[in-house]
């Protein structure tokens, strides 16, 4: 892995969550649906998921109860996510989730 984020980097994390394009999939009739599903998912275990960002969906699914870990490109994102409320409680393993592996069980 190198250290270019790529098109996920610091301009792009900085806007993220607020950007007009993707805007719509912060919308709280986006998430919580997927959000319930996952919790019923997840039951008792960890979650694990691919491509965490900024943790539009870890962050409410930690806020219920389900541990979390994700693994994330991008270590503008990653930083986004640890910044907010919670994401200090959310593992990261920086690198290409096509090629990583992460220790431990998951639901």
């Amino acid at each position: 892995m190198h250290d270019d984020d790529g098109y996920f980097a610091e301009r792009v994390a900085a806007r993220y969550d607020e950007s007009g394009e993707i805007a719509g999939m912060f919308d709280p009739d986006v998430v919580e649906p997927v959000v319930d599903l996952l919790v019923e998912l997840a039951g008792s275990g960890r979650a694990l998921e691919l491509g965490i960002g900024t943790g539009r969906i870890a962050l409410p699914l930690v806020r219920r109860g389900v541990p979390m870990h994700g693994i994330e490109l991008s270590k503008a994102m990653a930083a986004r996510l640890r910044a907010k409320p919670g994401g200090e409680d959310i593992g990261v393993t920086i690198g290409d989730f096509a090629k990583m592996a992460v220790d431990g069980a998951f639901s």
